[in-house]
């Protein structure tokens, strides 16, 4: 069970001077316990819930097919066998896509909600572009709070890719490489398609399969390593944030 930081600690912090309350401390908890709980232990469950299902599925094909000597029905069950394989395979990588979303969302927000609890001591003055959301908070951050991202880029390395893959998986429906003028005229050449590869030569390690069959795809490895470095990202924060507020209130 997450845990949230009450508006009325929120309201009391920036209310009473000469206090000091860890708000943003108590954020990086909850994002912490999001992440963990509601992201990673749910993915594992429903992994191992679509394993169990998939292995008593196989479990009674392949006894079936012991049983039989008819090739027909031998053929069938062998289909059905390799249709089970390749349900489970599609339905594990969209359960994993599915938590990187999820992961982009909640960082978004947690970053979104500690800048809005420091405006108490460093308001927010003007908009940050039109950039992507995460570049916008980067930019706010260093603005507001004079945070060196330039100077902590391996904090942050693991952003982008997430970004894209999320956009490819969100907007292209995790197709891998996408249509565009070429792909229509190249077909109506009766040539092989012309596809953008653009995503899946700048992020391999992203994609399986190659043309039209290319996906995107996450590993188990890369959604806990972006969800480490999410938690590590919100901490740091937090804990500068929590130092300026310290000082912006002489509690320190």
């Amino acid at each position: 069970m997450s845990r949230r930081v009450p508006r009325a600690t929120l309201c009391q912090n920036i209310g009473t001077m000469g206090q000091h309350f860890e708000i943003y401390p108590l954020e990086a908890d909850s994002f912490e316990a999001d992440v963990r709980v509601l992201i990673q232990n749910t993915l594992r469950g429903a992994l191992d819930q679509l394993s169990g299902a998939a292995r008593a599925e196989l479990t009674a094909i392949e006894t079936a097919l012991k049983k039989t000597t008819d090739d027909e029905a031998q053929d069938h069950l062998v289909d059905e066998h390799v249709d089970v394989l390749a349900q489970g395979l599609s339905q594990q990588r969209f359960l994993r896509n599915m938590a990187l979303v999820a992961l982009a969302s909640r960082l978004t927000h947690a970053l979104r909600r500690m800048a809005r609890t420091a405006e108490h001591f460093r308001p927010r003055k003007k908009s940050y572009g039109r950039d992507s959301e995460f570049e916008q908070l980067w930019r706010e951050y260093t603005d507001r709070f004079s945070i060196d991202f330039s100077a902590n880029a391996p904090r942050i390395a693991f952003v982008e890719p997430m970004r894209k893959v999320r956009n490819r998986i969100v907007h292209d429906g995790a197709e891998a490489n996408g249509w565009n003028s070429s792909t229509i005229e190249s077909l109506q050449r009766g040539e092989g398609p012309i596809l953008d590869t653009s995503f899946s030569e700048a992020y391999p390690e992203f994609v399986a399969g190659e043309g039209w069959d290319a996906e995107v795809v996450v590993s188990q490895e890369q959604i806990d390593s972006m969800c480490d470095a999410a938690v590590a990202v919100v901490r740091w924060l937090a804990t500068e944030l929590d130092t300026q507020d310290r000082s912006a209130a002489g509690a320190i």
